[in-house]
């Protein structure tokens, strides 16, 4: 498919959710789906609020809203077009202006947005939720172990398609005691122990939606890394690394995600935090959403994950909630050691992963503030490269927001890489960035940030081959 045609199937998408809507006011479809704004679950899109989470944490349902016959009462009721129509949205995000400055050099560009994303969803039955987003990004990073690292334009499916079921009604066919909400079904009783799901949720996922820190929603959005052909080479080298959530990243530098020799970059987002894997994620809700407990499996380069999440919310009160999660995870073969003779080439040797962390989230009117520290280590790893390899390595992430007014919100988060690897190539990492965004409409949003390189300049590190990068641009959902 073309570009035009892409650019052409997001305006039409963009004009139908225009005349759905009223006025100017742009609506995504699970507002149109249940009638209601946007700020029912988002502090701003794409952040969650506490009732946000715990809208997907039911499959993306509301009970005192859900349809007894499902779609098909949908189509019934208001005909085959508008169900349809309400079961999209669409999402342009990205920068449009960049200015970057280290000592060497200072660079200035136009880019369009390097995201626009078309989203499927719809509840099927009161237990059974269908979930997918059709993805363009111009400017994918790829490799090729001819090539080395390029660009391309992508087309296909997003971060996430998937479908989520509540396996409440398997467990009472089981013998389990349940009670109806809103056409789901519950395990427990009123007024003892209860339970809604356990719900699956099966395809590409990604489960951080679920935790006190989740990766998926941010405000501040990552930036792109940056590669170059260095004069004298061939191949292209990764010349900056992307500003991410530290905390969430490989942190090591040497590893390799596979055979062909493709680097793992040492600000992936990996593991629990891959973006968007084939897998299955089993979560259930206890006593009224105050416990969670969530455990699953993703696949990873050539091998998989499995991992488990603790999360207690205390409620609310007086405007203020706070939640706080645990997780551990376990990957098994999901990168490649570097050859002992060779760095630069992946060994044969396949090494497993452990990480752990804490996550928690506190919310007081209009301030959000929200955490995590993550631990990782190589596990097997070559007895060759045990002098010359960091198994080691964390990261912390903490990010507030302020809602100053209902058109502009204020963002500051601070990343701190504690990196591991190579002994030789590893560098830690420090950045901090401001942001304020404007949203002359609930869902359309102009932004200016800031990220600042903390650390001392190296020309030849990718994590701290920039001083500062000013980004100005939109966020537009649909």
């Amino acid at each position: 498919m073309s570009k035009r045609l892409v650019l052409l199937v997001a305006l039409v998408a963009t004009l139908i959710g225009y005349v759905q809507v009223k006025s100017a006011e742009a609506v995504p479809a699970f507002a149109r789906q249940y009638d209601v704004q946007c700020n029912a679950c988002h502090t701003r899109p794409p952040r969650l609020n506490s009732f946000g989470e715990q809208f997907h944490l039911m499959g993306f349902q509301m009970p005192s809203a859900a349809r007894p016959d499902g779609l098909l009462g949908v189509f019934k009721e208001d005909g085959p077009a508008k169900a349809v129509i309400d079961s999209l949205a669409l999402r342009i995000v990205g920068g449009l202006f960049e200015y970057s400055t280290s000592p060497t050099e200072t660079e200035r560009k136009f880019e369009p947005p390097h995201e626009i994303a078309l989203f499927l969803t719809r509840a099927i039955t009161p237990d059974l939720t269908f979930y997918a987003e059709i993805e363009y990004e111009p400017k994918t990073l790829a490799f090729s172990h001819e090539r080395g690292f390029f660009t391309k334009d992508r087309l296909g499916l997003g971060k996430e398609a998937f479908f989520m079921l509540n396996l409440g009604r398997v467990l009472g066919a089981l013998g389990a005691p349940t009670m109806e909400m809103g056409g789901m079904t519950m395990v427990g009783r009123h007024g003892g122990f209860n339970m809604h799901g356990p719900m699956v949720m099966a395809g590409k996922i990604d489960p951080s939606t679920n935790f006190s820190y989740p990766t998926n929603r941010q405000l501040i959005l990552d930036t792109e890394t940056e590669i170059e052909i260095e004069p004298g080479h061939e191949r292209a080298e990764v010349h900056r690394f992307a500003v991410v959530p530290y905390a969430f990243t490989s942190k090591f530098f040497g590893l390799f995600k596979n055979r062909d020799g493709e680097p793992q970059l040492a600000v992936d987002q990996v593991m629990y935090n891959t973006r968007g894997e084939p897998g299955a994620d089993f979560h259930a809700m206890f006593m009224n959403n105050l416990f969670l407990g969530q455990v699953g499996f993703l696949r990873e380069n050539e091998g998989f994950n499995t991992y488990g999440v603790w999360r207690i919310n205390l409620g609310e009160s007086r405007g203020f909630t706070f939640n706080a999660s645990a997780l551990v995870n376990w990957g098994f073969g999901v990168n490649r050691a570097p050859d002992p003779g060779d760095e630069h080439d992946p060994g044969a040797r396949r090494v497993d992963r452990l990480r752990y962390g804490i996550a928690a989230n506190a919310r007081w009117k209009q301030l959000d503030v929200y955490g995590a520290l993550i631990w990782d280590r190589i596990v097997n790893l070559p007895r060759e490269l045990e002098g010359r390899f960091d198994r080691t390595a964390a990261g912390l992430t903490i990010q507030a927001d302020y809602l100053a007014h209902d058109q502009l919100m204020l963002s500051t988060r601070f990343d701190q890489l504690w990196a591991g690897g190579l002994k030789d190539d590893k560098r830690d990492g420090s950045v901090l960035t401001l942001q304020a965004k404007y949203y002359p409409w609930p869902n359309v949003a102009f932004f200016v940030r800031d990220s600042v390189n903390l650390r001392a300049f190296e020309n030849e590190n990718p994590l701290r081959s920039w001083r500062n990068q000013v980004f100005v641009g939109i966020d537009w959902d649909f």
